[in-house]
């Protein structure tokens, strides 16, 4: 199975500093998005060493035998205990920032994460940033949110129009770096050819609905994922391009 990809990132129209990170490579079968908060460099410094530290631990426990920041769980493959060990060492590092400095307080990320194991894609979330899987001319949101909003919405007490117009919308119960720990949510998807998968954050899922975040896709099926990322970092700009706009696309051929 050939795979296309492609990422890209804009600041958006309002905010003045861009503290998204991501990483798109084909070659690790690793892809990331992480939207950092704190402020200014603190939430740059939170998502860079989300990605930075992902990266090296996929790339260093497949080359070398290195100690592992947690204890497989019988539950996961090799492979979901391989990103799950990753992004728990990324959570650790970031908080590590404020242990040393307690002036990094608040300093954290979102992150959501897709990973290659042989005809499977593994997921990692945390956070509300998304993974979107666009298949059959249909889109589905493939991760939850972790967010308050959206913990009313999963117990019926709310429904998507309501939390999206919500003025504590963006209130999220779950980031790297918070604690010592976190819970990350790990899943696996066989995919098939012609999958696409979306990684954002949350400046484009606020910005572009579902359903014209579908409408791209088709629109642009057969061209250069280049032009889908384009258009949907304009999308989000046209709309109001409230936050960082980030996205990471994968397509199975």
């Amino acid at each position: 199975m050939q795979i296309e990809s492609f990422g890209i990132s804009d600041t958006g129209i309002v905010r003045e500093h861009n503290e998204d990170n991501s990483l798109d490579s084909v070659e690790d079968g690793l892809f990331l998005v992480a939207d950092g908060m704190g402020g200014l460099s603190k939430g740059d410094l939170a998502s860079k060493i989300a990605v930075d530290s992902i990266e090296n631990f996929i790339k260093k426990s497949r080359l070398e035998d290195i100690t592992w920041p947690i204890k497989p769980q019988d539950e996961y493959s090799m492979e979901e205990n391989r990103f799950l060990a990753a992004v728990s060492l990324a959570n650790w590092n970031i908080y590590k920032q404020f242990k040393e400095d307690p002036n990094n307080r608040g300093m954290g990320t979102t992150l959501v994460g897709l990973f290659l194991d042989e005809d499977k894609v593994v997921l990692a979330n945390v956070g509300d940033s998304r993974i979107y899987r666009i298949r059959d001319h249909s889109i589905e949101q493939v991760t939850d949110d972790h967010s308050l909003v959206m913990e009313e919405v999963r117990k019926g007490n709310m429904t998507l129009e309501e939390a999206r117009v919500h003025p504590q919308k963006h209130v999220i119960n779950r980031a790297l770096g918070i604690t010592d720990s976190i819970q990350v949510d790990i899943s696996t998807k066989e995919y098939q050819a012609q999958d696409l998968y979306l990684l954002c954050s949350d400046g484009l899922s606020d910005m572009v609905r579902d359903e014209e975040i579908l409408s791209l896709a088709e629109s642009n099926e057969g061209n250069p994922l280049e032009d889908l990322g384009t258009n949907l970092i304009d999308a989000a700009k046209n709309n109001g391009g409230h936050d960082n706009i980030t996205v990471v696309l994968v397509r199975f051929q």
